[in-house]
């Protein structure tokens, strides 16, 4: 068992309420929603009150990402800025392994977290530009099981899961699905129907869903994003992995991308989390069951290209892998009268700077990454330190972007 941080959208400073452990008194069905809005409250607070942090130039820029690993105990540091299709700026800083002495290198990998949950929403967001599905259709119409919130008949359609508004939850079964040193024997499929149908073997109607109707409210959610992944299997008749690759992965040149541990050839960044013992401890190489809304392993290079590719309104040197209008719709406010900050499973990061994007926190990482729609200037920052507080270094990356 992980705990009740899994997956969720990490805190972007350290409360009170939590050990190094990552545990709470909160309920950790309520965690996802809770760091969303902890987040843009803070992004809204610093519109008004700006860190008065003063950074000029590349040099100074990566004397403060040093200082910042160290005040923050982060092992490894991955930085790249962008504008449009070109590399600005990118710094590879600390060590991969430390018991290995491996210093971190361009082509490592680092796993994701939650911002794989934006390539699992361009992933059916690309089948919804084949005309496949209508995204306020009804997705119990394309799925081989029936998903229903207890006690509500409005159906979830694809609009909800993309704004997290379908009333799925995360329940206690999730944190029994991860695998140490190789990847999950549990089929996506299989967990998902025994997790959302009634008389599944994971099902809890008290857990896996809240008590709202489908639309009315904004909640967090991993184990809805991990359907829209299985949806994804259902329309196109490919498993998930294979879809992403020949739609999104190999068109884009993202050849250091992966969902699965037997795929990887090369070294991956070694996760860590701050211990009791007051050092960083090694946690092993992890998978997990629902793994499109969290399982991702890639490098700044390649999830620069996927960034790029949003930025740019679906295309990258000329590949297309969104309509324009469809990647328009992924940073605009989808539901404003719940929450003008969220997308088609992005979400606005900073309202200064109107930064769009996602971020990620697991057991042992922390990422995050954005972009302005205006000037299409945006910044990657990956970390192998769970407890890692990236929204103020993204917004210093962001502004040295904008000089570069």
């Amino acid at each position: 068992m992980i705990g009740f941080f899994s997956k969720y959208k990490p805190l972007e400073f350290k409360l009170q309420i939590l050990t190094k452990h990552k545990i709470c008194f909160m309920n950790h069905k309520c965690m996802g929603q809770f760091f969303i809005y902890l987040f843009i409250l803070l992004s809204s607070n610093s519109c008004r009150k700006e860190n008065p942090i003063k950074i000029k130039g590349e040099t100074k820029f990566r004397e403060y990402l040093i200082d910042e690993m160290e005040i923050q105990e982060i092992p490894a540091m991955s930085v790249l800025i962008f504008e449009s299709e070109e590399i600005k700026f990118e710094g590879y800083f600390g060590k991969s392994s430390i018991e290995q002495d491996v210093a971190l290198q361009a082509d490592h990998l680092f796993l994701l977290a939650s911002i794989s949950k934006t390539v699992t929403a361009v992933a059916l967001l690309n089948l919804f530009d084949r005309d496949s599905f209508e995204l306020d259709d009804k997705i119990n119409d394309y799925l081989s099981f029936d998903v229903d919130i207890p006690n509500y008949s409005k159906e979830i359609t694809f609009r909800m899961l993309l704004t997290h508004t379908s009333g799925i939850a995360d329940g206690q079964a999730l944190d029994n699905q991860y695998y140490y040193e190789m990847d999950s024997p549990v089929a996506l499929g299989y967990f998902l129907e025994n997790y959302l149908k009634v008389g599944g073997q994971f099902y809890n109607a008290t857990e896996n869903f809240h008590d709202f109707e489908p639309g009315s409210e904004h909640e967090y959610t991993n184990s809805g994003n991990a359907l829209m992944g299985l949806l994804v299997e259902e329309i196109s008749g490919q498993s998930f992995i294979d879809y992403c690759k020949q739609n999104i992965f190999i068109p884009l040149g993202m050849t250091n991308t992966f969902w699965r541990l037997d795929e990887i050839n090369q070294i991956i960044v070694q996760p860590y989390d701050f211990g009791n013992s007051g050092n960083n401890e090694a946690i092993a190489h992890y998978t997990f069951t629902d793994y499109p809304n969290g399982g991702l392993r890639s490098n700044a290079r390649d999830m620069f290209i996927f960034l790029s590719s949003v930025a740019q309104k679906g295309i990258y040197k000329g590949v297309r892998i969104l309509k324009e209008s469809t990647a328009s719709q992924i940073i605009s406010p989808q539901i404003p009268d719940l929450d003008e900050n969220v997308g088609l499973h992005f979400f606005k990061m900073n309202k200064q700077y109107n930064l769009w994007g996602h971020d990620g926190g697991e057991q042992g990482v922390a990422t995050i990454m954005a972009f302005n729609p205006g000037n299409k200037t945006g910044a990657l920052i990956f970390t192998n330190q769970g407890d890692a507080s990236l929204e103020t270094i993204l917004r210093e990356a962001y502004k040295l972007g904008l000089t570069l």
